[in-house]
């Protein structure tokens, strides 16, 4: 065989495990990852948008609008984050369109929208306002990119609801499933109708029995002299009247005998007194105490003095780490300059209450998945870590410059962020670096999980 033969085959077998390894990542078939396109998602069918009555004069094409909704409807998440970003970038008359024809409807915004929805929710659904569609597109085009991107996710959630969920996302894919047993471990329907809310991270200090312990003993107190109550108004929860009841807990470490025992206890609200989260048992208390509700003499929290002059800057560190399965994941780290209020008791209850879980970097089990939170990146700089529903949940103002071993990691758009609390590594680096990790690890302080990574990383 001639020897120019021999090397086009040799690049023509490189070419293709190329497309296989994006493939991969992207979730896209042979075809569609050679030409750069994605899957065909069918979605609304969502006409050219005259921009008249927005006080534009152009029409926004839909077209990438009404395949990302589609592929939401479909739960292909390679293709939502592709189109998403497509949309992002694109014009932006194309979301207040979306984003005006859904909440100009709705009477609220949702309980669960980011700030910038309620913001946006106040001027789309002020329809006799003069000149409304135009106040509807400069609220959009005034939003930053990490709002914008809130509104585009809270948006997407009401057309997908609208849309319904195709017969094809509701076989049992592994998505599927573990979307499912995560909405099963916060979310129970009782006999009674009333729906049970738990806190995100219960399943970390409850077992699975003890969580439907709580559930059974708020259906036998209904009608009872001896009712569950709301933690955060002290008055009774009739679970018998409620639609949904919040069941959070609390963490508290007692002294027995010299010795010290953590306990841990239900915490019931209402859904109007506040959302349901793990409490550190001191919070909870200055809470009580905030809200004029009655807190035992040992049991009141001092107010904590505002202390003056600068914040220490928080640290964030860019690495790599092998996965169990082989292969190597890219490692975001953040660490808080300043401790948290209630100390590793508080840290650890907020965290978990968001959503982040315990994380193995032993290898020994397979890393965790943040279902709705992803990194933003703009030209391989880390500008934000974004929270489906929450907006921006860190920011960085001009982002993050990332090394390039990191930014070669991450085209496979996954990435571990993890979070420490304050004083756990600092600027230490190297072998310092990872043993500081390594002992937080020991102790349970390493939380986070498996994040999408978005934008561009170059």
């Amino acid at each position: 065989m001639p020897k120019n033969d021999k090397t086009r085959r040799r690049k023509s077998h490189a070419e293709r495990e190329r497309i296989k390894a994006r493939k991969a990542a992207s979730g896209a078939s042979y075809t569609s990852a050679q030409s750069g396109t994605v899957h065909r998602h069918r979605g609304p069918e969502i006409g050219p948008i005259d921009g008249v009555g927005f006080g534009a004069d152009r029409q926004a094409d839909m077209q990438t609008a009404s395949a990302l909704i589609g592929a939401c409807v479909e739960q292909c998440r390679p293709c939502q984050a592709s189109l998403a970003d497509k949309v992002l970038a694109g014009d932006r008359l194309v979301i207040a369109s979306l984003a005006g024809t859904v909440y100009s409807l709705l009477p609220s915004p949702g309980a669960t929208c980011s700030p910038a929805t309620r913001k946006f929710h106040a001027v789309a659904h002020d329809t006799a306002r003069p000149g409304y569609g135009s106040a509807v597109l400069a609220a959009v085009e005034e939003l930053n990119a990490e709002d914008l991107e809130a509104l585009l996710e809270d948006t997407l959630d009401l057309w997908t609801a609208a849309a319904g969920t195709a017969p094809a996302a509701q076989a049992g894919t592994p998505d599927r499933e573990a979307d499912a047993d995560e909405e099963d471990a916060h979310r129970y329907a009782a006999a009674s109708g009333t729906a049970y809310l738990m806190s995100a991270g219960i399943d970390q200090l409850l077992s699975l029995e003890e969580m439907r312990g709580l559930i059974e003993h708020a259906e036998k107190s209904a009608g009872s002299d001896d009712p569950v109550v709301c933690f955060l108004c002290d008055e009774p929860i009739d679970v018998t009247a409620e639609r949904e009841v919040h069941v959070g807990v609390s963490t508290r470490t007692l002294a027995v005998d010299g010795r010290k025992f953590d306990t841990v206890h239900p915490v019931w609200t209402h859904p109007g007194c506040g959302r349901t989260r793990i409490w550190p048992w001191p919070e909870l208390m200055a809470e009580r105490q905030r809200r004029g509700l009655y807190v035992a003499p040992e049991d009141r929290q001092s107010e904590k003095p505002t202390v003056p002059g600068p914040r220490n800057a928080d640290y964030t560190h860019f690495s790599l780490v092998r996965k169990p399965d082989g292969g190597t994941m890219p490692i975001v780290l953040v660490e808080p300059g300043e401790p948290d209020e209630y100390g590793i008791e508080g840290y650890l209850a907020a965290r978990l209450s968001e959503g982040f879980k315990p994380v193995d970097l032993g290898g020994s089990r397979p890393f965790p998945a943040l279902d709705g939170w992803h990194l933003r990146c703009e030209r391989g700089r880390m500008v934000s870590v974004m929270r489906a529903g929450g907006g921006a949940w860190y920011r960085q103002e001009g982002g993050y410059a990332t090394p390039g071993h990191w930014r070669q990691a991450a085209r496979q758009r996954k990435a571990l962020l993890l979070v420490v609390p304050a004083g756990t590594v600092g600027d230490r680096q190297g072998d310092d670096w990872l043993a500081a990790v390594s002992r937080a690890a020991g102790a349970g302080h390493v939380l986070g999980g498996l994040v999408a990574v978005r934008g561009t990383l170059s």
